[in-house]
């Protein structure tokens, strides 16, 4: 973003700045001085040509200026000029209609930082364009009869007091599209004829008009509460008498067309530290859905004692997201799906998972940032050793994800990322199974030393026809196989081999359908293993693979003490499994072919 810096003790009220220009900062800016330089724009609206001022020279960084609104051209600055002066004041002339009919500093195009503060005087007019970004380093003062309008996609950065009312836009489409919008501005109502009806239409409004929630973190009886009672009228109970939104809080919206599509927050933009009480009821319903309180984006890897949650990551929910509308989650720039890039946006609404109920997270004010990406539709590239699967009919698809990294473990970590299922029930839904019974999204696992298997589940909107897709298989080639398991059909397929696995699918199915084999070495092996044959064990079944298949393979199993099992004759295919009904225990098991013989011992349990 290209970038102005203004060293600066400000009183708006000029006409236009029509783009953000970019310099580095200087010097501590002095008290306010008597104007050594006055804009004119006898000549032209160019802000470096020394015409246009008096003294006839262009102001330099160690002087004031000062510039009239309603001169006969107003500066017009580039992002090829470079703005240099000490303390500007910018105030209206005597002749206020043009203010009155719109007139007033744009800043687009970029962004400006002020060194010193701005002061919007009555009859002055500020507005952010929803390209532009201001940062205030000193105190933002809105007088009574001032104006200040950040436009929908426009970012305000505050390090300083600030008082007065702002105008905070944010466009939110139609078409009942689910949204997660938090409030930006202190005491904004909600019925107020954008947010929703206002009280004396409330009762009458069409149905399909809006939705509005806010989350409920006893779950008990809902994870939702309406804003609308079962007869229509306002939800009192849950909202209050008079409904304002919470700053810290997220809300769950969408609207049809029946109110503004540009929605504005009026009030005093928030500054400085925000701190969450997280909170949470049993351990069964242990989210939260907070919001972004300020007019811009911050950083997620600068909020403070994240230890409090259960894992590090945010989610949101995305309507645009890749395959169908579904939640994005992000914990750094490692672990992450493709949508977010960890600025979360102003006014956004953002989950956690809690992991000390009643704690507390700090968003602290340093952590807010400039971010262009309003509409989640961040394309950050994969990690290597990150894994892919996508479930996808002929429409819509979802995507799992597997990193094998030193800190990841085949337990629940810090870096696993739980599902969270979309809310559209038209989209198929895909993920892996840790510890029995969580389901994740980002599944982190140790680097690969040994057979693995991951267990896979999905979710399937209609019966039809789906299929399973692998990618990211080239941080795996050195493995002799990443197999996909068919526990409905019998059927096996090496993914490295045949990356695409197709199957009809319906939803009276198990979920729990698919196992996903990484085969590596065994408790005497290591990857590099000549012996193409790897052997390993899941719950009480045997797995043999061989990328060659097993012709004249036979297995024979004994226990501890040399008390024979079971002997048999293995399929010529990659994968067999063997089912055993056993004591938990350890087991040697051997494997003979025409070229091979080889022995491991396992576990089962």
């Amino acid at each position: 973003m290209k970038k102005l810096t203004l060293l600066v003790l400000l009183a708006l009220g000029m006409n236009s700045l029509s783009h953000a220009l970019e310099t580095k900062k200087e010097a501590k800016v002095s008290p306010l001085s008597t104007p050594t330089h006055t804009w004119t724009g006898t000549i032209s609206n160019v802000w470096n040509l020394a015409g246009n001022w008096s003294p006839a020279s262009v102001p330099v960084s160690t002087d004031d200026v000062i510039i009239m609104v309603g001169t006969i051209n107003d500066p017009e600055l580039s992002r090829d000029n470079v703005i240099i002066c000490r303390n500007a004041t910018i105030q209206p002339c005597a002749d206020k209609s043009a203010i009155s009919s719109g007139r007033g500093l744009t800043i687009s195009g970029g962004e400006v930082v002020v060194d010193g503060n701005i002061t919007i005087k009555a009859n002055a007019k500020l507005v952010i364009s929803s390209d532009g970004a201001l940062t205030v380093n000193g105190n933002l003062t809105i007088i009574s009869g001032g104006e200040m309008t950040i436009e929908s996609g426009g970012s305000l950065i505050t390090n300083g007091v600030v008082s007065g009312i702002a105008n905070v836009k944010r466009e939110v489409s139609d078409g009942l599209r689910w949204h997660f919008l938090s409030c930006p501005v202190r005491f904004q109502a909600i019925l107020n004829g954008e947010f929703a009806p206002l009280p004396v239409n409330f009762s009458s409004a069409p149905s399909n008009c809006f939705d509005f929630y806010k989350y409920n973190s006893t779950c008990d009886p809902l994870h939702w509460l309406n804003l609308r009672n079962a007869d229509m009228s306002v939800n009192t109970s849950d909202f209050g008498v008079s409904p304002h939104f919470d700053v810290n809080r997220g809300y769950l919206v969408a609207y049809n067309g029946c109110m503004p599509k540009v929605k504005t927050f009026i009030g005093t933009p928030n500054t400085g530290d925000h701190t969450y009480t997280l909170e949470t009821g049993i351990s069964s319903c242990n989210w939260d859905l907070l919001g972004n309180p300020f007019p811009s984006a911050f950083k997620w890897s600068e909020v403070l004692d994240k230890s409090n949650l259960a894992s590090g990551y945010y989610y949101v929910w995305n309507e645009d997201k890749d395959g169908g509308p579904g939640y994005e989650a992000f914990l750094d720039d490692t672990h992450f799906t493709a949508g977010l890039d960890g600025n979360i946006p102003s006014m956004q609404g953002f989950f956690v998972k809690v992991g000390v109920p009643g704690s507390t997270i700090t968003v602290p004010n340093s952590a807010r940032i400039h971010d262009g990406n309003y509409w989640l539709k961040s394309t950050k590239e994969s990690s290597p050793s990150k894994l892919k699967l996508t479930f996808s009919n002929s429409t819509n698809f979802d995507d799992t994800y597997m990193m094998f990294e030193s800190n990841g473990s085949l337990g629940t970590d810090w870096y696993d990322a739980e599902k969270m299922f979309s809310m559209n029930e038209q989209i198929p839904q895909v993920y892996t199974i840790l510890d029995n019974d969580q389901k994740n999204v980002i599944n982190s696992l140790p680097v690969i030393s040994k057979p693995v298997t991951v267990p896979v589940g999905i979710v399937v909107p209609l019966d039809g026809d789906y299929s399973i897709k692998v990618s990211g298989l080239e941080s795996f080639n050195s493995i002799p196989g990443i197999i996909l398991e068919d526990m409905v059909t019998g059927n096996t397929q090496n993914l490295l081999q045949h990356p695409v696995y197709n199957f009809t699918a319906s939803r009276i199915d198990d979920g729990n359908r698919f196992l996903l084999h990484f085969f590596g070495s065994n408790g005497s092996g290591n990857l590099q293993d000549s012996n193409p044959i790897s052997i390993y064990s899941y719950g009480k079944s045997l797995y043999i693979s061989c990328s060659t298949g097993m012709q004249s393979g036979r297995i024979s199993v004994s226990n501890m003490i040399g008390q024979q099992i079971l002997t048999k004759n293995l399929n010529d295919q990659t994968l067999n499994e063997v089912n055993l009904n056993v004591s938990d225990g350890y087991y040697i098991v051997r494997i003979q072919t025409e070229e091979f013989v080889k022995t491991a011992k396992v576990y089962l349990k």
